[in-house]
């Protein structure tokens, strides 16, 4: 509490010391008389045409004015004191969070006298080293975006990688954004200032409708000390406002399979996937209250069905009867609790096991393949569908109390829908997330240069991913009985826990329901910010404060009902040790835990913008961030305690606080912007940027016993005692391995991740229109989390029993969290921006850059994968995210032929536009790594060995991506192939939109546009990695793509 205290008392010294700063979105400038001396007492009036709103800023003793706070959008600038003739620009265009400089230069006059100037947009960035981009309304609404979400357009800002799952699959994830080698958790996305991100994951959890969003900025490094809390890419959408006229529109956006191409990997006879899409909605806004209250509406809705056919084996009825007659002479079906052979292979009706006769009779189709007969053969024809029904609405108001007070608050619904139904459609679950996001924010003017924003809300989400077959004593009535977390000897399941345990027979569909059908995650944020800016002399100060409370209450499991698998090891078949009842490895249920995670985060920073001369502005800041250790209210997560008994660590629960708190998260913010000519600047700066963690790294804590974990129950053949479907955990049960764990440091210390970045940039405005940025950013990451084995064998590869040779053999593998793992990062980046010129908006993003890491990822997402723990230094190399060349190009053009024809041929021929996004790309660097555990050691992350031959291909294609000579098995040594060895595919992707816009006669303003959208518009495969498992089949060659072929999409929008 004594540093909590001191960072009060410095924030309010900070303020009564000195009495003003910047905000976010603003337009300032200087007022200067013919001989280039400051105009004091000049009213500078600053008018929002499209609500009548505006603003009066007075100029200092400097001759600097300055409004802040305003909504991005077109201004209206004009100056005119006493003895000077008046000024005005109009056009000016600001950008969200970009301060725009207005300069004046005064000619003697009268202000009956005006001269009015055309600005525009101001290109040039001369007030900060922020290193960001915008994406406008224009790009937004215009752009072709396949399933119409924000983030894809962030890559073009320089930097910049996304992450967009699925919605159809990957039913609970958002996205993640990531830029400038940052990890892609790392990122923080805001709506109008308040979060929007998940907890235990940092994913976006909503989609704003395209519509709906003013424009959004990207910030990708050395921002302002107001932002944090994060170390990456920091993004903030703009909602719209309402105007002092009312406007909307209506639209709608379809989409079909029988438009698209084929993937290149099913090519006919093979049926597409079907893809059944309509994304709808409409917006409308307006006054409420002339020139004082104002509001935005939008909804959207999308149905949408994603069905991918595909085929697999099923028990035929002969099977079922225990007729496995059909394997003989080359298959001799053995009888595993005597070991004698089975006569004809005909299994008796008194030995065919009844509770899984009944299971595969109900949960299992039959064959439905006309003319497959034949078993153990392709038989059954299915497919895989996810639904996906969304609605969206947004609504918000924006009050002016009076020149001096603003309100403004939104609020966004969402709610999604989408149950999955698997190949074997007896399994499937249901899906629910509704999503509520709430803000308010209050601006007071206590006079032009001294401004108190107070802004709060929070976002609310509650994933419900469950099963059909979750009731209660639903495992008893398939005849399994005593199933428990952890073995034989731990807990029974809760009735909250009920559901089908996996029973896998190899070879063969499968039955039973995995983790999907397990996943809560009710996350909660609730944010306070108060920010209060000053102006004094040729600074202008910010200060404030941002708190957080965090809460998500949320599950980890891999196997929550449990796992049974029959692979013929023991009769001779799968399918036969299936009717016998007997498998080969019961994986014990780990039920469905619920870790109830809470935390507090602090924040308060400090800001001066010193304009040193009309040249060079400084951005000095420094930022303070707190995050209080996360505490589980519901005591459910377990470690392991490696000081009572270090010989044989035991588990306990985590006591509070979890880890010790770090007092040591101070940012400064270092920047300088140096105007060489009015048309060219340089930019420079440095920073640090602390993580506040996910929830995620908490959660899987819960896997450890007596909360979960799981252990390998073996049964062998002709052992007496054996375990069957019905009783699959007996006492006597033979345990193939102790429980595994997860466990956190055992000095109690977590260093928070964070990341220095740098950079020097320069850019030079050509005319009015064009721009171009070329620099260098560099960043590295320190105390990044990951994970590593920690139970590995003593000695290293070799031969003997691997459990014997652990340091802990009273368990089986030990995840540590490590706070250890580093990143650097340097790249070359430039932009070219031109905008407005022949009706051409055009965007150029180029990235150059190398991100070297010595760990794959985060604690709870592959952690390390280092072959070797004891050495780490041996796995530095290119990263997993490292992309060496990246061009994004974005464009809009609104095609100028026939604007002045009339009648039916100019109604024909005008209005035509097209829209495009390229995308250039390298492919990400992969490891190689063993398919068998020839280490003898644990069989996790091993890699070959080289031969000697190069790695490269000398004609590569998708079936020799590399050469598989290069490698061989690593026998009981640990292998020398390097990390990361091999490039995968790049990215080569063109999304085209060609729009054509009818204006209608009976109204102005009205008009309707029809969109044809084009992804992936040449039918390029983009294909994916190839398998990189020495001893696959499939080894070296490329199965599968990342995206599909080309897509079309119509779209339709009625605009007013």
């Amino acid at each position: 509490m004594r540093h909590l205290f001191f960072l009060v008392a410095f924030a309010v010294a900070y303020v009564l010391a000195a009495r003003a700063q910047t905000i976010d979105t603003a337009i300032l400038g200087t007022v200067l008389d013919p001989a280039g001396a400051p105009v004091s007492g000049a009213t500078v009036t600053i008018l929002q045409p499209t609500t009548g709103l505006s603003r009066v800023s007075v100029t200092s003793q400097e001759g600097t004015y300055e409004a802040r706070y305003l909504v991005p959008g077109e201004y209206v600038v004009e100056t005119g004191p006493a003895g000077f003739r008046r000024e005005r620009r109009t056009g000016v265009v600001i950008q969200l969070g970009q301060q725009a400089r207005i300069d004046f230069s005064l000619l003697v006059g009268t202000v009956e006298e005006t001269m009015e100037v055309s600005t525009g947009v101001p290109l040039l960035q001369t007030e900060n080293a922020t290193i960001a981009g915008v994406v406008d309304q224009e790009r937004v609404e215009s752009l072709p975006i396949n399933g119409r979400r924000f983030d894809d357009l962030a890559v073009l800002t320089p930097g910049v990688i996304v992450y967009n799952p699925d919605l159809h699959s990957s039913s609970t994830d958002g996205s993640e954004i990531g830029g400038n080698g940052g990890r892609l958790i790392w990122g923080q996305v805001n709506v109008d200032g308040i979060t929007m991100v998940n907890n235990r994951h940092n994913y976006v959890n909503v989609y704003p409708s395209l519509d709906a969003i003013e424009e959004f900025k990207v910030q990708t490094g050395n921002y302002s000390a107001e932002y944090g809390g994060n170390a990456g890419t920091n993004i903030n959408i703009q909602i719209k406002s309402g105007t002092k006229q009312f406007h909307g529109n209506i639209f709608e956006f379809f989409r079909n399979e029988a438009l698209d191409a084929r993937n290149y990997f099913l090519p006919a006879p093979q049926p597409k996937n079907e893809l059944r899409q309509n994304q709808f909605g409409g917006t409308l806004g307006g006054p409420v209250w002339k020139n004082k209250t104002f509001f935005f509406a939008s909804y959207e809705g999308i149905r949408s069905i994603a069905d991918s056919p595909s085929q697999g084996i099923v028990l035929t009825q002969g099977q079922r009867n225990g007729d496995f007659s059909y394997l003989l002479p080359a298959v001799q079906l053995i009888d595993p609790k005597t070991g004698a052979p089975i006569p004809g292979n005909i299994i008796l009706p008194g030995q065919i096991d009844t509770v899984a006769q009944n299971i595969v009779n109900q949960y299992m189709p039959l064959p439905n393949i006309p003319g497959a007969t034949t078993p153990n053969s392709t038989n059954y024809a299915g497919s895989s569908r996810g639904d996906l029904t969304v609605h969206q609405g947004i609504i918000r108001v924006d009050h002016y109390f009076s020149t001096k007070d603003q309100l403004f608050a939104h609020y966004i619904y969402a709610h999604r829908n989408f149950p999955l139904t698997e190949i074997n459609p007896n399994f499937k679950f249901t899906g629910t997330y509704p999503i509520h996001n709430f803000q308010a924010q209050y601006i007071h003017t206590f006079s032009p240069s001294f401004m108190n924003e107070f802004r709060a809300g929070f976002d609310l989400e509650n994933v419900a991913q469950l099963g059909t077959h979750r009731t209660a004593g639903f495992i008893e009535s398939l005849g399994i009985t005593g199933m428990k977390v952890n073995g034989p000897n731990g807990r029974p399941l809760r009735v909250d826990e009920e559901g089908f345990p996996l029973l896998g027979i190899s070879g063969y569909i499968g039955m039973g329901d995995d983790f999907s059908a397990s996943n809560l995650d009710n996350s909660r944020t609730y944010q306070f910010v108060d920010n209060v800016s000053f102006i004094k002399g040729k600074h202008t100060f910010k200060v404030g404060g941002d708190v957080r409370r965090l809460l998500d209450d949320a599950t980890t499991n891999n196997t929550p009902f449990g796992d049974l698998s029959f692979t013929g090891d023991l009769s001779g078949d799968a399918a036969a040790d299936y009717m016998l009842g007997i498998p080969r490895t019961v994986l014990t249920p780990e039920g469905v835990p619920i870790t109830a995670a809470r935390q507090w985060r602090f924040a308060f920073y400090g800001q001066d913008d010193w304009k040193v001369t009309p040249k060079l502005t400084l951005n000095l800041g420094l930022r303070y961030d707190l995050f209080n250790p996360p505490h589980d209210i519901n005591h459910s997560i377990y470690t392991l305690d490696f000081i009572t008994n270090p010989a044989a660590p035991a588990f306990i629960p985590v006591t509070d606080p979890i880890w010790t708190l770090s007092h040591r998260d101070f940012s400064p913010r270092l920047g300088f912007a140096y105007s060489l000519t009015p048309n060219m600047v340089v930019r420079g700066g440095y920073g640090v940027f602390y993580f506040g963690g996910q929830f995620d790294h908490i959660n899987i804590l819960q896997l450890n016993p007596p909360t979960a974990g799981s252990v390998t129950i073996l049964n062998q053949s002709g052992v007496g005692n054996l375990t069957t479907i019905e009783n699959p955990m007996p006492p006597s049960a033979n345990l193939a391995s102790p429980p595994n764990a997860v466990t956190l440091p055992s000095d109690g210390k977590h260093p928070d991740t964070y990341v220095q970045n740098w950079n020097l940039q320069a850019a030079r405005q050509f005319g009015k229109n064009d721009v171009v940025e070329v620099g260098y950013v560099g960043s590295k990451g320190t105390h990044v989390d990951t994970s590593f084995r920690y139970n590995w064998n003593q000695p290293d590869p070799g031969p003997g029993d691997i459990q014997s040779r652990r340091p802990y053999p009273t368990l089986s593998r030990i995840r540590m969290q490590s706070y250890g793992s580093n990143t650097i990062y340097h790249s070359l980046q430039a932009r070219f921006e031109h905008r407005l010129s022949k009706q051409l908006n055009l965007t150029t993003a180029y990235t150059y850059s190398h991100l070297i890491d010595d760990s794959a990822n985060t604690t709870n997402d592959g952690g390390c994968q280092c072959q070797n723990p004891r050495n780490i230094k041996a796995e530095r190399a290119s990263s997993l995210f490292d992309q060496r060349h990246v061009l994004v190009v974005g464009y809009v053009w609104d095609i100028p032929f026939a604007k002045s024809w009339k009648g039916p041929a100019g109604t024909l021929a005008s209005g035509w536009s097209f829209q495009g996004i390229v995308t250039l790309a390298s492919g990400n660097p992969f490891d190689i790594q063993e398919s068998s555990d020839t280490q003898n050691n644990d069989g996790i992350y091993e890699r070959p060995s080289l031969t000697g031959q190069k790695i490269s291909a000398a004609n590569r294609s998708p079936d020799h991506w590399f050469n598989t000579n290069a490698f061989k098995p690593s026998i009981l040594v640990y292998g020398d192939s390097p990390r990361n060895p091999v490039v995968g595919p790049g990215k080569h992707e063109f999304d085209l939109s060609l729009g054509k816009t009818f204006k209608m006669p009976y109204r102005e303003n009205h008009s309707l546009q029809f969109r044809a959208e084009f992804f992936n518009a040449f039918n390029t495969p983009q294909f994916a990695n190839p398998d990189r498992f020495l001893g696959d089949g499939d080894f070296g060659k490329i199965t599968n793509t990342n995206l599909p072929n080309r897509e079309l999409q119509f779209g339709l929008k009625y605009k007013f």
